[in-house]
């Protein structure tokens, strides 16, 4: 009964102090705050609010009615050139409040916009700011298929676009035919996308991030370098690939955009064409840009602060080892390849899975094994002999007698953990990293940008990462918030659909701010879709960064 009548009592006060309190509220209210919000408009990163560079207005909603005699002078918009107050009237539909930009302005793309409220602006009851607020605005990215005619009269159009694209992953006419080319049913695409390069007012350079050309995608029982097709050596077998019927019409297009007055075209090896050199690529495209630095490399820094590579220098498996086996560069990955290409011959259509090894252990033999046992299971094929001198070289890398898979296998397994970091000296990684992180980069590349580019203070300069490689196109900002120093992009794939799990027909767009005069550079991710009468670039995402 006791502990009924405590427990009452407990009830009654904590309901009495809740009357007190309420009470309390009643008669003395807190202050009330003044604030904004932007409705129409995302917050990115907690830093700025992302504007469509189209926007004819600008929307902000208060959480109570202002007091409009108020109004004037106290809201303003700027940019880094002054005020621009002058360009927009205000307009009040009840708590929204609107700058409506007058008929004759337009607002910059990527452009930074800062709009400032004072703490002179006020409520219909008084309550004001405590302090002035101003607000970061950033305006979108000009596709670079500008539709404003007006612009292209007045002639404020400036080519101040670098376009990337990677892994198109090219074959010769017998991959096409025999069904172990990724690449065919995107050729339309392509060629139709390097005629909008071609006609694009924006576009300066059109970068061509790695693996183009595909050396590496051969069955391991067909032989690479054939004279009965034409093929003798490495040369003969890229010239193959741009002969390619499939190929014939987009190697023209590359050759007109290599000569155009206003447009460059910049080439960057990869791994499947590590064996391409600035001779070969010249005779087969006139007029390009070669931008190789080390054997089966490249690197290009169109700016002191962006940087293009295709990716697989930081890639155990799939960077130039041109110490394992002296005179030679090929690496591990190019004999895996060999027997997927042959999976792909033996199907008719194939869809990609994940690979993902299970964590642990990364030792070269067990990521050797997985990634061959891997694909035997995709493919159901049947394990070829191991022993057998089955992989036809036929002179490829200056490797003349045939390998078998345990022969290649134990090339690679007697030294190339123990010369992991001499390769990479020879490779110049700026940051070297372990065997396992050299495995893992083959499986998700994500890493390598931070390690080498974005948390190194001797790198640090670079703010802008461009690779290739992984298929994957996506823009990352590190590090996460609003505190970001450097994005990171990877341009993707233009490997036919059925052979990606990703989006194909990607590229990205960079506008320096440097080049358009703006405060920030911009980065866009764009796949490139059918649209019902063609092809048109789709916008993927966005980003931005100062360039200060």
């Amino acid at each position: 009964m006791k502990k009924i009548i405590m427990l009452f009592l407990i009830i009654s006060l904590s309901g009495l102090g809740f009357i007190i309190s309420s009470c309390t509220k009643l008669t003395e209210p807190e202050d009330e705050t003044l604030s904004f919000s932007f409705p129409l408009l995302n917050k990115k990163h907690d830093l700025y609010y992302h504007l469509n560079h189209n926007a004819r207005s600008i929307e902000l909603l208060f959480n109570e009615d202002i007091d409009q005699s108020t109004v004037n002078g106290s809201i303003g918009l700027s940019d880094k050139n002054g005020s621009l107050n002058s360009q927009f009237d205000i307009g009040f539909y009840g708590k929204l409040l609107t700058l409506k930009f007058h008929q004759d302005f337009s607002l910059n793309d990527g452009w930074k916009y800062l709009l400032t409220i004072t703490k002179d602006l006020k409520y219909v009851n008084g309550m004001n700011l405590k302090n002035d607020i101003t607000v970061e605005l950033r305006t979108t990215g000009e596709p670079i298929h500008v539709t404003d005619s007006t612009k292209t009269i007045k002639g404020t159009i400036q080519r101040n676009s670098i376009v990337c694209i990677s892994d198109v992953h090219m074959g010769d006419s017998r991959a096409t035919t025999e069904n172990y080319c990724e690449f065919k049913d995107n050729a339309e695409a392509l060629e139709n996308f390097l005629d909008f390069i071609l006609i694009s007012p924006k576009v300066k350079q059109l970068v061509l991030c790695g693996d183009l050309l595909d050396e590496w995608m051969v069955p391991y029982d067909v032989a690479p370098f054939n004279s009965l097709v034409g093929i003798h050596n490495s040369e003969d077998y890229f010239q193959a690939i741009a002969n390619n019927p499939v190929n014939f019409q987009i190697f023209d297009k590359f050759r007109d955009i290599a000569n155009h007055p206003n447009i460059e075209l910049v080439y960057i090896p990869g791994n499947h064409d590590m064996l391409v050199t600035q001779d070969i690529i010249e005779k087969i495209i006139p007029g390009i840009i070669w931008e190789g630095n080390v054997a089966g490399l490249g690197i290009y820094s169109p700016l002191y602060d962006i940087i293009m590579e295709h990716g697989h220098r930081y890639d155990l498996f799939n960077c130039p080892q041109p110490l394992v086996n002296n005179g030679h560069m090929i690496p591990p990955g190019y004999f895996i390849t060999r027997l997927y290409a042959k999976g792909l011959a033996s199907q008719n259509s194939y869809i990609l899975v994940d690979y993902i090894p299970t964590k642990g252990s990364f030792e070269f033999f067990t990521a050797w094994n997985i990634a061959f046992l891997y694909i035997l299971s995709e493919f159901n094929m049947d394990c070829p002999d191991m022993n057998s001198p089955n992989v036809k070289m036929t002179g490829i890398d200056d490797y003349y007698d045939n390998f078998s898979f345990n022969g290649a296998y134990d090339m690679y397994a007697a030294n190339i953990e123990d010369l992991w970091q001499q390769t990479q000296n020879v490779n110049q990684v700026p940051v070297p990293i372990d065997v396992l992180t050299g495995i893992w980069n083959g499986i998700d590349l994500s890493g390598a940008p931070i390690t080498e580019y974005m948390i190194n203070p001797s790198t640090s300069q670079y703010k802008i990462i461009i690779f290739g490689h992984s298929h994957y196109p996506h823009l990352m900002v590190y590090p996460p918030g609003k505190n970001y120093t450097s994005i990171y992009a990877n341009s993707g794939s233009w490997v036919d659909p059925e052979y990606s799990k990703y989006n194909v027909r990607t590229f990205v767009v960079l506008n320096p701010g440097e080049w358009t005069g703006s405060e920030i550079d911009v980065i866009m991710l764009y796949k490139y879709d059918p649209d019902g009468l063609g092809y048109a670039p789709v916008l993927i995402t966005e980003e931005s960064i100062d360039i200060d």
